[in-house]
């Protein structure tokens, strides 16, 4: 397996599990505010490291601008994930993130790109870090 990739063990996909976040979960906002992160953290023996997930509302914009921005932030994710695994693994924690777009919408901001919100992320992976 890659060491950069995202791998289907590392997305949050059961409802039950996003049900558990959203009710339990604390919330982080990034300074920019643009990306808003919900996470939960389980102390886990069998199972540790990060479960993500992006969620972009349907008010924000039509299904390719959304389904553009969820690509996005799974991408700023990927791309500076490795400190935070390493960090959960070394602890024996399981934390699950619900990374979300918070003030972005189609009509203010009708083309994103990666540099859009990779600050926003790394700062949110950085106060994590903090949190836990």
């Amino acid at each position: 397996m890659k060491q950069n990739s995202l791998s289907l063990k590392e997305r949050i996909k059961s409802k039950k599990d996003f049900d558990k976040i959203y009710s339990s979960g604390r919330i982080l906002i990034s300074e920019d505010q643009r990306i808003k992160a919900i996470f939960l953290v389980k102390k886990e023996k069998k199972e540790s490291g990060v479960k993500i997930a992006a969620v972009v509302s349907k008010k924000q914009g039509k299904a390719v601008w959304r389904n553009r921005v969820k690509r996005l932030l799974k991408e700023s994710y990927r791309l500076n994930k490795q400190r935070l695994v390493d960090f959960c693994e070394e602890r024996n924690i399981l934390l699950m993130i619900v990374f979300m777009a918070f003030s972005v919408n189609e009509r203010t901001s009708r083309k994103v790109a990666l540099k859009d919100f990779m600050p926003g992320v790394a700062e949110i992976m950085k106060q994590l870090e903090r949190k836990i």
